[in-house]
Protein backbone atom coordinates (compact mmCIF):
# COMPACT_ATOMS: atom_id res chain seq x y z
CA UNK A 1 0.00 0.00 0.00
CA UNK A 2 1.47 3.62 -0.89
CA UNK A 3 2.31 5.46 2.91
CA UNK A 4 0.41 8.38 1.76
CA UNK A 5 -2.57 6.37 1.86
CA UNK A 6 -1.96 4.33 4.78
CA UNK A 7 -1.44 7.85 6.57
CA UNK A 8 -4.96 8.86 5.62
CA UNK A 9 -6.16 5.47 6.40
CA UNK A 10 -4.37 5.51 9.97
CA UNK A 11 -6.00 9.00 10.29
CA UNK A 12 -9.91 7.52 9.90
CA UNK A 13 -9.55 5.03 12.30
CA UNK A 14 -7.91 6.73 14.87
CA UNK A 15 -10.92 9.10 14.68
CA UNK A 16 -13.41 6.39 14.65
CA UNK A 17 -12.12 4.82 17.15
CA UNK A 18 -12.50 7.94 19.39
CA UNK A 19 -15.98 7.81 18.18
CA UNK A 20 -17.57 4.50 19.24
CA UNK A 21 -15.44 3.72 22.45
CA UNK A 22 -18.47 4.69 24.54
CA UNK A 23 -20.99 3.08 22.45
CA UNK A 24 -19.06 -0.22 21.94
CA UNK A 25 -21.93 -2.64 22.70
CA UNK A 26 -24.22 -0.82 20.86
CA UNK A 27 -22.38 -1.56 17.68
CA UNK A 28 -21.71 -4.87 17.96
CA UNK A 29 -25.38 -5.24 18.92
CA UNK A 30 -25.99 -3.51 15.30
CA UNK A 31 -23.82 -5.17 13.90
CA UNK A 32 -25.46 -8.56 14.81
CA UNK A 33 -28.80 -7.39 14.10
CA UNK A 34 -27.66 -6.44 10.53
CA UNK A 35 -26.77 -10.57 10.42
CA UNK A 36 -29.49 -11.33 11.59
CA UNK A 37 -31.68 -9.51 8.90
CA UNK A 38 -29.25 -10.67 6.29
CA UNK A 39 -29.72 -14.45 7.66
CA UNK A 40 -33.90 -13.90 7.18
CA UNK A 41 -33.33 -12.42 3.95
CA UNK A 42 -31.64 -15.37 2.68
CA UNK A 43 -34.41 -18.18 4.04
CA UNK A 44 -37.30 -16.40 2.97
CA UNK A 45 -35.39 -15.90 -0.67
CA UNK A 46 -34.99 -20.16 -0.28
CA UNK A 47 -38.79 -19.75 1.16
CA UNK A 48 -40.33 -18.54 -1.87
CA UNK A 49 -39.05 -21.13 -4.09
CA UNK A 50 -41.66 -23.55 -2.65
CA UNK A 51 -44.01 -21.22 -0.41
CA UNK A 52 -46.05 -18.30 -0.99
CA UNK A 53 -45.07 -14.98 0.23
CA UNK A 54 -48.05 -14.48 2.53
CA UNK A 55 -47.38 -17.98 3.81
CA UNK A 56 -44.11 -17.04 4.52
CA UNK A 57 -44.83 -13.69 5.96
CA UNK A 58 -47.43 -14.89 7.97
CA UNK A 59 -45.34 -17.29 10.09
CA UNK A 60 -42.65 -14.76 10.16
CA UNK A 61 -45.23 -12.57 11.86
CA UNK A 62 -47.24 -14.68 14.20
CA UNK A 63 -42.92 -15.41 15.99
CA UNK A 64 -42.65 -11.89 15.61
CA UNK A 65 -45.85 -11.04 17.62
CA UNK A 66 -45.56 -14.12 20.06
CA UNK A 67 -41.78 -12.13 20.85
CA UNK A 68 -43.11 -9.27 20.91
CA UNK A 69 -46.33 -10.02 23.53
CA UNK A 70 -43.60 -12.00 25.42
CA UNK A 71 -41.46 -9.23 26.38
CA UNK A 72 -44.24 -6.54 26.73
CA UNK A 73 -45.85 -8.64 29.50
CA UNK A 74 -42.29 -9.38 31.46
CA UNK A 75 -41.58 -5.77 31.25
CA UNK A 76 -44.88 -5.08 31.99
CA UNK A 77 -45.52 -2.95 29.27
CA UNK A 78 -49.34 -4.17 27.75
CA UNK A 79 -51.29 -1.94 29.43
CA UNK A 80 -49.22 1.16 27.53
CA UNK A 81 -49.69 -0.39 23.64
CA UNK A 82 -52.53 1.88 23.38
CA UNK A 83 -52.37 4.63 20.62
CA UNK A 84 -53.10 8.21 20.65
CA UNK A 85 -52.71 7.85 16.73
CA UNK A 86 -53.54 5.01 16.14
CA UNK A 87 -54.91 5.57 12.23
CA UNK A 88 -51.23 6.70 11.76
CA UNK A 89 -49.89 3.87 13.60
CA UNK A 90 -51.88 1.10 10.85
CA UNK A 91 -50.66 2.88 8.07
CA UNK A 92 -47.91 2.74 8.96
CA UNK A 93 -48.10 -0.32 9.37
CA UNK A 94 -49.54 -1.49 5.79
CA UNK A 95 -46.46 0.31 4.74
CA UNK A 96 -43.99 -2.39 6.16
CA UNK A 97 -46.46 -5.36 4.96
CA UNK A 98 -45.90 -3.60 1.15
CA UNK A 99 -42.28 -3.47 1.74
CA UNK A 100 -41.03 -6.44 3.08
CA UNK A 101 -43.81 -8.22 -0.25
CA UNK A 102 -41.81 -5.88 -2.57
CA UNK A 103 -38.45 -6.84 -0.93
CA UNK A 104 -38.84 -10.65 -0.64
CA UNK A 105 -39.93 -10.85 -4.13
CA UNK A 106 -37.23 -8.86 -5.70
CA UNK A 107 -34.64 -11.36 -3.25
CA UNK A 108 -36.27 -13.85 -5.51
CA UNK A 109 -35.79 -12.55 -8.92
CA UNK A 110 -32.28 -10.59 -8.12
CA UNK A 111 -28.76 -11.50 -6.23
CA UNK A 112 -29.12 -10.86 -2.60
CA UNK A 113 -26.59 -8.38 -2.33
CA UNK A 114 -27.66 -6.34 -5.45
CA UNK A 115 -31.03 -5.96 -3.90
CA UNK A 116 -29.14 -4.61 -0.54
CA UNK A 117 -26.49 -2.34 -2.82
CA UNK A 118 -29.61 -0.65 -3.97
CA UNK A 119 -31.95 -0.57 -1.09
CA UNK A 120 -28.82 1.23 0.98
CA UNK A 121 -30.39 3.85 -0.77
CA UNK A 122 -33.08 4.34 1.93
CA UNK A 123 -31.56 6.97 4.63
CA UNK A 124 -30.83 9.25 1.52
CA UNK A 125 -34.61 8.50 0.60
CA UNK A 126 -35.46 8.75 4.08
CA UNK A 127 -33.44 12.28 4.47
CA UNK A 128 -35.73 13.95 1.42
CA UNK A 129 -39.04 12.56 2.85
CA UNK A 130 -37.97 13.70 6.55
CA UNK A 131 -37.62 17.25 5.16
CA UNK A 132 -40.46 17.38 2.73
CA UNK A 133 -43.17 16.02 5.48
CA UNK A 134 -41.92 16.39 8.81
CA UNK A 135 -40.62 20.12 7.87
CA UNK A 136 -36.74 18.77 9.18
CA UNK A 137 -34.20 20.93 7.90
CA UNK A 138 -32.19 19.39 4.78
CA UNK A 139 -28.57 21.07 4.63
CA UNK A 140 -26.18 21.34 2.24
CA UNK A 141 -24.05 18.44 3.81
CA UNK A 142 -27.13 15.72 3.69
CA UNK A 143 -27.86 17.41 -0.65
CA UNK A 144 -24.63 16.81 -1.15
CA UNK A 145 -25.08 13.42 0.05
CA UNK A 146 -27.84 12.57 -1.76
CA UNK A 147 -26.39 13.38 -5.25
CA UNK A 148 -23.59 11.17 -4.01
CA UNK A 149 -25.74 8.16 -3.15
CA UNK A 150 -28.05 8.93 -6.49
CA UNK A 151 -25.04 8.76 -8.56
CA UNK A 152 -23.86 5.11 -6.52
CA UNK A 153 -27.30 4.08 -7.58
CA UNK A 154 -26.93 4.75 -11.58
CA UNK A 155 -23.58 2.97 -11.38
CA UNK A 156 -25.24 -0.21 -9.49
CA UNK A 157 -28.19 0.09 -12.11
CA UNK A 158 -26.66 1.34 -15.12
CA UNK A 159 -29.36 1.98 -17.60
CA UNK A 160 -29.60 1.52 -21.13
CA UNK A 161 -26.88 -0.87 -20.58
CA UNK A 162 -28.56 -3.68 -20.61
CA UNK A 163 -26.90 -5.05 -17.21
CA UNK A 164 -29.77 -5.05 -14.75
CA UNK A 165 -33.32 -6.03 -15.79
CA UNK A 166 -36.40 -4.36 -14.72
CA UNK A 167 -36.12 -6.12 -11.93
CA UNK A 168 -34.71 -3.51 -10.36
CA UNK A 169 -37.87 -1.56 -9.90
CA UNK A 170 -38.43 -3.83 -6.70
CA UNK A 171 -35.44 -2.92 -4.34
CA UNK A 172 -35.89 0.74 -6.02
CA UNK A 173 -39.46 0.72 -4.84
CA UNK A 174 -38.52 -1.28 -1.34
CA UNK A 175 -36.25 1.59 -0.34
CA UNK A 176 -38.95 4.45 -1.01
CA UNK A 177 -40.82 2.40 1.12
CA UNK A 178 -38.77 1.43 3.62
CA UNK A 179 -37.73 5.17 3.38
CA UNK A 180 -41.52 6.11 4.11
CA UNK A 181 -42.23 3.69 6.80
CA UNK A 182 -38.81 5.35 8.49
CA UNK A 183 -40.26 8.92 8.67
CA UNK A 184 -43.85 7.87 9.79
CA UNK A 185 -41.74 6.26 12.59
CA UNK A 186 -40.29 9.07 13.73
CA UNK A 187 -43.56 10.95 13.93
CA UNK A 188 -45.40 8.51 15.71
CA UNK A 189 -42.55 8.71 18.27
CA UNK A 190 -43.58 12.06 19.18
CA UNK A 191 -46.71 10.51 20.55
CA UNK A 192 -46.41 6.85 21.35
CA UNK A 193 -43.88 4.97 23.38
CA UNK A 194 -41.68 2.08 21.33
CA UNK A 195 -43.44 -0.66 22.85
CA UNK A 196 -46.93 0.52 21.72
CA UNK A 197 -45.42 1.05 17.90
CA UNK A 198 -43.73 -2.29 18.04
CA UNK A 199 -47.11 -3.75 19.29
CA UNK A 200 -48.52 -2.18 16.10
CA UNK A 201 -46.19 -2.95 13.82
CA UNK A 202 -46.68 -6.91 14.53
CA UNK A 203 -50.30 -7.27 15.24
CA UNK A 204 -51.08 -5.79 11.85
CA UNK A 205 -48.59 -7.95 9.58
CA UNK A 206 -50.11 -10.53 11.42
CA UNK A 207 -53.28 -9.81 10.61
CA UNK A 208 -52.55 -9.28 7.37
CA UNK A 209 -50.65 -12.04 6.38
CA UNK A 210 -52.69 -14.47 8.67
CA UNK A 211 -55.82 -13.32 6.91
CA UNK A 212 -54.37 -14.31 3.79
CA UNK A 213 -52.12 -17.16 4.39
CA UNK A 214 -55.21 -19.90 4.61
CA UNK A 215 -56.29 -19.34 0.85
CA UNK A 216 -52.78 -19.37 -0.20
CA UNK A 217 -51.42 -22.66 2.43
CA UNK A 218 -48.45 -24.89 0.93
CA UNK A 219 -48.59 -27.70 3.56
CA UNK A 220 -44.32 -27.49 4.30
CA UNK A 221 -42.46 -30.31 4.53
CA UNK A 222 -40.33 -31.37 7.78
CA UNK A 223 -36.96 -29.02 6.51
CA UNK A 224 -39.94 -26.22 5.14
CA UNK A 225 -41.05 -25.57 8.89
CA UNK A 226 -37.50 -25.46 10.35
CA UNK A 227 -36.55 -22.54 7.55
CA UNK A 228 -40.62 -20.67 8.08
CA UNK A 229 -39.53 -21.19 12.11
CA UNK A 230 -36.03 -19.70 11.58
CA UNK A 231 -36.85 -17.18 9.26
CA UNK A 232 -39.25 -15.62 11.90
CA UNK A 233 -36.97 -16.11 14.81
CA UNK A 234 -34.14 -14.37 12.75
CA UNK A 235 -36.36 -11.58 11.91
CA UNK A 236 -37.59 -11.06 15.69
CA UNK A 237 -34.18 -11.18 17.02
CA UNK A 238 -32.68 -8.96 14.40
CA UNK A 239 -35.91 -6.34 15.89
CA UNK A 240 -34.96 -7.32 19.26
CA UNK A 241 -30.82 -6.63 18.88
CA UNK A 242 -31.73 -3.76 17.09
CA UNK A 243 -34.12 -2.28 19.67
CA UNK A 244 -31.41 -3.32 22.69
CA UNK A 245 -28.26 -1.74 20.80
CA UNK A 246 -30.38 1.84 21.15
CA UNK A 247 -29.99 1.48 24.95
CA UNK A 248 -26.75 1.61 24.95
CA UNK A 249 -25.95 4.01 21.61
CA UNK A 250 -27.59 6.83 19.77
CA UNK A 251 -28.84 6.02 16.81
CA UNK A 252 -27.02 8.51 14.87
CA UNK A 253 -24.34 6.67 16.04
CA UNK A 254 -25.57 3.37 14.95
CA UNK A 255 -26.96 4.62 11.52
CA UNK A 256 -23.44 3.61 9.73
CA UNK A 257 -23.24 0.07 11.02
CA UNK A 258 -26.84 -0.30 9.41
CA UNK A 259 -24.62 -0.69 6.34
CA UNK A 260 -22.70 -4.07 7.75
CA UNK A 261 -26.33 -5.75 6.31
CA UNK A 262 -24.95 -5.11 2.49
CA UNK A 263 -21.27 -7.04 3.95
CA UNK A 264 -23.54 -10.12 5.59
CA UNK A 265 -25.55 -10.23 2.19
CA UNK A 266 -22.74 -10.36 0.22
CA UNK A 267 -21.14 -13.36 2.28
CA UNK A 268 -24.51 -15.24 2.69
CA UNK A 269 -25.01 -14.90 -0.84
CA UNK A 270 -22.15 -16.44 -1.75
CA UNK A 271 -22.19 -19.19 0.81
CA UNK A 272 -25.77 -20.56 -0.32
CA UNK A 273 -26.32 -19.33 -3.49
CA UNK A 274 -23.21 -18.88 -4.81
CA UNK A 275 -23.58 -14.92 -6.13
CA UNK A 276 -21.13 -12.28 -5.88
CA UNK A 277 -21.84 -9.09 -7.55
CA UNK A 278 -19.50 -7.95 -10.20
CA UNK A 279 -16.82 -5.04 -9.61
CA UNK A 280 -19.10 -2.32 -10.99
CA UNK A 281 -22.06 -3.42 -8.42
CA UNK A 282 -19.11 -3.21 -5.18
CA UNK A 283 -18.17 0.17 -6.53
CA UNK A 284 -21.67 1.62 -6.75
CA UNK A 285 -22.74 -0.08 -3.24
CA UNK A 286 -19.44 1.54 -1.56
CA UNK A 287 -20.56 5.02 -3.03
CA UNK A 288 -24.07 4.60 -1.89
CA UNK A 289 -22.83 3.52 1.43
CA UNK A 290 -20.23 6.15 2.12
CA UNK A 291 -23.19 8.82 1.21
CA UNK A 292 -25.12 7.32 3.80
CA UNK A 293 -22.61 7.51 6.74
CA UNK A 294 -21.80 10.89 5.44
CA UNK A 295 -25.13 12.26 6.01
CA UNK A 296 -25.13 10.60 9.20
CA UNK A 297 -24.36 12.45 12.37
CA UNK A 298 -21.88 10.24 12.96
CA UNK A 299 -20.08 10.74 9.81
CA UNK A 300 -20.30 14.64 10.60
CA UNK A 301 -18.36 13.61 14.03
CA UNK A 302 -16.09 11.46 11.79
CA UNK A 303 -15.36 13.79 9.48
CA UNK A 304 -14.72 16.43 12.24
CA UNK A 305 -12.42 14.39 13.96
CA UNK A 306 -10.47 13.15 10.70
CA UNK A 307 -9.73 16.88 9.93
CA UNK A 308 -8.54 17.57 13.13
CA UNK A 309 -6.17 14.57 13.54
CA UNK A 310 -4.97 15.58 9.64
CA UNK A 311 -3.92 18.93 10.98
CA UNK A 312 -1.97 17.62 13.64
CA UNK A 313 -0.33 14.88 11.29
CA UNK A 314 0.27 17.78 8.93
CA UNK A 315 1.54 19.98 11.57
CA UNK A 316 3.76 17.38 13.05
CA UNK A 317 5.27 16.60 9.66
CA UNK A 318 5.38 20.22 8.65
CA UNK A 319 7.80 21.43 11.83
CA UNK A 320 9.65 17.92 11.38
CA UNK A 321 10.61 18.96 8.11
CA UNK A 322 11.95 22.36 8.90
CA UNK A 323 13.96 20.92 11.68
CA UNK A 324 15.61 18.63 9.04
CA UNK A 325 16.28 21.25 6.93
Amino acid sequence: MDESVFFWVLIFIDGYRKLKVKSSRGILLSIAAMLCIAGMDATGKLLVQTYPIVQIMAVRFAIFFIVVMLIASLKGDLKQVRSNIWGTQVLRSLLLVVEVTVFILAFSMMPLADVHAIAAMAPLFAILMAGWFLGEKVDRRSWIAVVIGFIGALIIIRPGLGVMSWYVVMPISGAILWASYQVLSRSVSQFDSSATTVFYTALIGLIVFGGLAPFNWVEPTSIGWQLLILNGLLGAMGHYLLIKALTYAQASTLQPFSYTLLFWAIVIGFILFDELPDELTLIGAAIVLSAGIYASDAGRGMSASFLDEAKKRLRSIRTTSKTMN
